[in-house]
């Protein structure tokens, strides 16, 4: 088939506009106040379960939602920083409800087709007349993949990204990690990360989840759960409307 327009990234190569090519789109976005997040437990002790302060995000059914997050705060702390965590087809933000700015942004994107509205920029459609491209529907746009660190707890810095321009991030690859102190109770942990307003990012580690139980099931030490090669993505939020969806 000829080509007619292709959009290649400048600095990779890659197609970023063609047929056959498929970005996610923006499917919803808003603000959760982490004011209102709530810890909780369940059960007698033992069997005992607990979490810490967390809020509900979504309800993501399939694998193509990938949610992008915004929360800055300039004092990084245990109290400033967001991990996401997806039981089943639920999401869940946990952040600390005393963190001095309590407003958490999200963005999901996702791979479902929505219909575009508004004055039409840029359209493109293939030989047989199909639109592969409206500029009216918000794609996901990374600006860099980073590499994550091995983190004992305590908040270290990652670097500074592209400082003036609105930035989220993305967790594709999250890393858990358990530890058992006696064989009857486990604690989970995950990465936390941190933003502030000249769009530095710190990573530390957050628990999500305690579990006790009656019996001695958990072997007594610690270990990591997910990719060893851990990433995030830097997004960029300069046009993504905020409350969309």
């Amino acid at each position: 088939m000829a080509v007619g327009l292709r959009i290649r990234n400048q600095g990779t190569g890659q197609i970023q506009i063609g047929i056959g090519y498929r970005n996610l789109q923006l499917a919803k976005s808003g603000t959760l106040d982490s004011g209102s997040f709530a810890g909780g437990a369940t059960g007698g002790s033992p069997p005992f379960a607990s979490w810490p302060d967390r809020g509900f995000l979504a309800s993501t059914n399939g694998t193509s939602n990938l949610h992008v997050c915004r929360y800055v705060n300039d004092s990084v702390s245990v109290n400033t920083g967001f991990s996401l965590v997806q039981s089943g087809v639920t999401c869940f933000a946990y952040a600390s409800r005393s963190a001095p700015n309590k407003s958490l942004e999200y963005y999901t994107f996702s791979a479902a087709e929505r219909a575009a509205s508004g004055p039409v920029g840029l359209r493109m459609r293939g030989e047989d007349g199909t639109v592969f491209y409206d500029s009216r529907r918000k794609g996901l746009r990374v600006l860099q993949v980073v590499a994550l660190p091995s983190v004992a707890g305590p908040p270290v810095e990652i670097g500074q990204f592209f400082p003036g321009t609105k930035i989220g991030i993305a967790i594709p690859s999250p890393r858990f990690y358990y530890s058992s102190v006696a064989q009857d109770r486990c604690t989970m942990n995950a990465d936390y990360f941190h933003m502030t307003s000249d769009n530095r990012i710190f990573i530390s580690k957050q628990v999500v989840s305690q579990q006790t139980l009656t019996s001695n099931t958990f072997p007594v030490g610690g270990v990591t759960m997910g990719p060893q090669n851990a990433t995030i993505f830097i997004v960029d939020l300069t046009e993504v409307p905020l409350g969309f969806g």
